[in-house]
């Protein structure tokens, strides 16, 4: 894999023919209209595919996967576009392959209300689908959700559908009240697990991803135990149970030594843990600096003594943020962006893409009446980073928050790396 940085004079064509890739590959890749002018700074992805197809007459998706020998959950995932149009047409040019041969897991996080094109041209690259939020109170009860068409997607496209369960709102905002209640009573806890077995079992859910992010000190040690306790019961009646470990939720804090037993005794207890710092629609430097791959390295470093690699999956956070300038660490909130809406906003302004080499994070400035903003977002090379980690450390893969857009780079520089797993390939570990 390529990655070009756009510089002022240049053309797409020159670049296409540079890399010997057709232009409209160059184009589909990237996002990019045909016969528009990158932005100056933008990171663009050049992959050539090990082996294509050109459509004839009479295709099928399904003849040209049995042609090939490729399962067809292979072709949809290296030619998303075809979401996009609906049909072939004589004379397209397929992905068939590239040059891959390790394989990944990759989690999606999705909330109910995601576009139903978006999510069929990102089913097939996923291994599991979390579905946001079922959101708990202090006494085990949990608040539903309308997710059956979401669930039914998913095991259409052998995408496993996991429970998110937490205390929080969709805004992001936990209670600590409601996490000290459950774990503080085995008999709210009883009704909890009770209460997630009646969902899944109902729903067609195949496990759940445990999101308490707000725990009190003091409640560490029993939130250990309910992991515990949720994952017996749930593997007895064949669930699979993810746990997030936010550094903030343990208490970790990079740069200082950690002594307690928490991050050890869940990822035992856990099936998987998620190693993710969750942003929302209001954004802060110091909690989006945790989603880089500078920091994510060095907790890895931590987290790999106390749990095996092969139980970690690594988060790959997708939100940008736009903040009026000057920064103040707990008074300046930064409005959220899709990368794509990001670039979008630099090519208008004629904004320079910057990057920061050690985080791995594209950014720009730019004016507006009269005040300076700064645009924080992801790109190709933030993904590429974050997927140099994971092959580093040989986790078990990368959780993607979230999916609610479409982001080609994303997806190519998963797919042209890695043969995603679809679920009923992979076994239960407990």
């Amino acid at each position: 894999m390529d990655i070009h940085i756009f510089k002022r004079g240049e053309n797409l064509a020159d670049i296409a023919r540079q890399y010997n890739i057709p232009l409209k590959r160059l184009e589909m890749d990237n996002d990019l209209v045909a016969n528009t002018i990158p932005t100056e700074g933008q990171a663009l992805i050049i992959i050539p595919p090990e082996r294509t197809y050109t459509v004839k007459e009479g295709d099928t998706l399904e003849s040209i996967a049995e042609a090939n020998q490729i399962p067809l959950i292979q072709l949809l995932r290296n030619n998303p576009d075809i979401f996009d149009s609906g049909y072939l047409y004589e004379g397209e040019e397929l992905v068939i392959s590239y040059a891959v041969r390790d394989r990944i897991n990759v989690m999606g996080y999705t909330s109910a209300f995601v576009q139903e094109d978006i999510l069929r041209k990102t089913l097939p690259s996923l291994t599991y689908l979390t579905i946001l939020n079922y959101r708990v109170d202090p006494s085990g009860n949990i608040q539903d959700i309308y997710d059956a068409e979401i669930i039914r997607m998913a095991l259409e496209y052998n995408v496993a559908p996991i429970m998110f369960l937490s205390s929080m709102t969709d805004s992001g905002r936990g209670s600590y009240a409601a996490t000290h209640s459950i774990l503080n009573d085995p008999e709210i806890q009883d009704r909890l697990i009770n209460n997630m077995l009646r969902i899944m079992e109902d729903k067609g859910y195949l496990g759940v991803n445990l999101a308490f992010i707000q725990i009190m000190q003091q409640d560490l040690a029993l939130y250990a135990d309910f992991v515990a306790r949720v994952t017996q019961r749930l593997n007895g009646e064949g669930y699979i149970v993810f746990v997030t470990l936010s550094p903030n939720t343990l208490k970790y804090q990079a740069g200082y030594a950690y002594f307690e037993p928490y991050f050890e005794e869940i990822g035992r207890a856990a099936n998987y843990v998620i190693l993710i710092t969750y942003l929302w629609q209001e954004g802060n430097l110091e909690t989006l600096y945790q989603t880089t791959a500078y920091y994510l390295k060095e907790y890895l470093d931590f987290v790999v003594t106390q749990i095996p690699p092969e139980k970690i999956m690594l988060g790959l956070t997708r939100i940008a943020y736009d903040w009026e300038l000057p920064y103040i660490e707990g008074e300046t909130i930064g409005a959220a962006l899709s990368n794509s809406s990001a670039i979008d906003l630099a090519e208008q302004l004629g904004a320079v893409i910057g990057f920061d080499e050690i985080t791995q994070t594209p950014y720009f400035y730019y004016n507006a009446a009269g005040a300076e903003h700064y645009v924080w977002f992801k790109d190709a090379r933030s993904v590429q980073a974050i997927l140099d980690l994971v092959k580093e450390y040989g986790l078990y893969g990368i959780a993607v928050w979230n999916i609610m857009y479409y982001y080609s780079q994303t997806w190519l520089s998963i797919n042209s790396e890695y043969i995603v797993n679809t679920y009923d390939n992979l076994p239960l570990q407990t």
